[in-house]
């Protein structure tokens, strides 16, 4: 009869402490930058649908890479769009006024 080789068993004696602590700092991210786009949507729709909104409006867009007045002349899901046909990337956008 054939012998078969000996099975290795761990200590299993002592205290085993793979994951005491975990942290997911991208979740709490996340959320709070879905907020902000959640806020500044909201605000742009309003701006849309406001009774004076006909053709142009001007409003002041804070981004990472600027911090001036555009005119808006229409939306899309991603950007605005600016009357000198510069897209604006709503996900980009900090502060709208």
């Amino acid at each position: 009869m054939n012998k078969l080789p000996k099975i290795f068993i761990n200590n299993i004696n002592k205290k085993i402490s793979h994951n005491d602590e975990v942290y997911y700092s991208y979740k709490d991210n996340y959320e709070e930058e879905n907020i902000n786009i959640n806020n500044i949507r909201n605000k742009i729709d309003e701006l849309f649908k406001s009774n004076d909104f006909i053709y142009k409006k001007k409003i002041h867009i804070k981004t990472d890479n600027y911090d001036k007045d555009f005119i808006i002349i229409s939306r899309s899901i991603d950007y605005l769009l600016t009357i000198d046909g510069k897209r604006i990337k709503i996900n980009e956008i900090k502060e709208i006024k």
